[in-house]
């Protein structure tokens, strides 16, 4: 289904989607190493390198990764692996990632960068990792720890509370049919429903995997069956197939099912998408271009240089003001921020109810715009669209 970009031919590098389970909707890009040579697992078993060298390998691997992706598709994050070792021995050259980012688009806000922190090879002592990712934190990463479970303790994802908890794609595997799976999957559950942290499951293939997930009350999800790799990194044409969508995956087929959770009430931020984001200083004509780069988004967000919402363009309301037989030439080059209205904000700590009666409120000629999510900084964590709120109040299962 999925063949817009898929990749036919081995390539150093392959992107494949992050997927919100409830909406449908892509929300990263996950950077893969598609060559042995470039995994830093495999150069460690076949080397005599140190912990240092390997984590300088590491993070050029990374930043070649970067570079690769750099014209993504910048309404999803981009999210790129390092190991746990290289935070702690290569902090330098890991920030440096962004910088990377920044110098290539000058004129406008870096787009997302999400590290995914792999458990270490060698030795990243609890308390310099901690260090290192919220200075990474304070840089304008985001953070996602991959493996939770296996190479990480809850104590870290509690004390960390990082942007994402992403589950092991053999547990996932293990998960409809394996009681001792589903008991470790609802103890990662439990501490990330306790703080806030969004939860993800890796390498799904089957329908009775992605069911099992759901009922474990994961959010998000990517694998083999839901959307396949691709050679570039765009979103065009990535999305739930309808049959996957909730209420139409059947439930496991076995007959003594594992225990699973009561799921907490779905909080707004598993409903976020990252919001198509231009500098306070972009004219009326870069937001153009932008609405028109990303057909399916509904608004642009105006950020100032620490990513803080400055200004709101709705697309409709935007493309009715510079209409007309002179309209675009009239506003090609003057400052977008003319045009902006104030963001209609929310923490990603509130609930749906929340985020829905915030929504319905205040000026009629505003229900419908999409919210704006602030991370705990107040810098924006991205957009969630009011027809998504409707649909999970609702219960309903079909992607706009």
């Amino acid at each position: 289904m999925h063949t817009d970009g898929a990749v036919s031919a081995p390539g150093r590098f392959a992107f494949e989607p992050l997927l919100n389970l409830t909406t449908g909707r892509p929300v990263g890009l996950e950077v893969l190493r598609r060559q042995t040579r470039d995994r830093t697992e495999h150069v460690a078993r076949t080397s005599v390198w140190g912990p240092r060298q390997l984590a300088e390998f590491d993070s050029g691997i990374a930043g070649a990764a970067v570079l690769h992706g750099m014209d993504h598709d910048a309404s999803v994050p981009l999210h790129v692996d390092v190991l746990a070792d290289t935070v702690v021995g290569a902090r330098g050259r890991v920030a440096a990632l962004r910088t990377t980012l920044q110098r290539r688009h000058p004129d406008r806000p870096a787009p997302p960068l999400v590290l995914e922190i792999n458990p270490a090879l060698a030795a990243a002592p609890p308390e310099a990792l901690l260090e290192r990712l919220l200075e990474l934190r304070a840089d304008g990463f985001g953070v996602a720890l991959d493996r939770v479970g296996r190479g990480f303790g809850l104590d870290l994802v509690a004390e960390l509370r990082p942007d994402l908890v992403k589950i092991d794609a053999e547990l996932v595997a293990r998960l409809p049919t394996d009681r001792t799976a589903s008991v470790v999957v609802m103890a990662i559950g439990d501490v990330c429903r306790a703080v806030g942290v969004c939860t993800a499951a890796v390498g799904i293939t089957t329908t009775d995997e992605l069911a099992a997930v759901r009922a474990h009350g994961i959010s998000w999800a990517q694998g083999p069956l839901l959307a396949g790799t691709r050679r570039r990194a765009s979103t065009t044409g990535v999305g739930l197939p309808a049959d996957l969508m909730a209420g139409t995956v059947p439930a496991p087929r076995h007959s003594s099912p594992p225990a699973v959770p009561e799921v907490a009430p779905v909080g707004v931020a598993e409903l976020v998408q990252a919001a198509v984001s231009l500098s306070a200083t972009a004219t009326a004509e870069q937001v153009r271009r932008a609405l028109a780069d990303h057909p399916q988004a509904g608004s642009v967000v105006l950020l100032d240089p620490a990513r803080r919402p400055v200004g709101f363009l709705d697309r409709n309301r935007f493309m009715l003001a510079i209409s007309g037989p002179f309209g675009r030439a009239l506003w090609a080059h003057r400052p977008a921020s003319a045009l902006t209205e104030p963001p209609r904000t929310l923490p990603t700590r509130v609930d749906v109810g929340e985020a829905l009666r915030f929504a319905l409120s205040g000026d009629r000629a505003r229900y419908y715009d999409d919210l704006v999510l602030l991370d705990e900084a107040g810098t924006c964590a991205g957009i969630v669209r009011v027809t998504d709120l409707l649909r999970q109040s609702a219960g309903g299962s079909s992607a706009a």
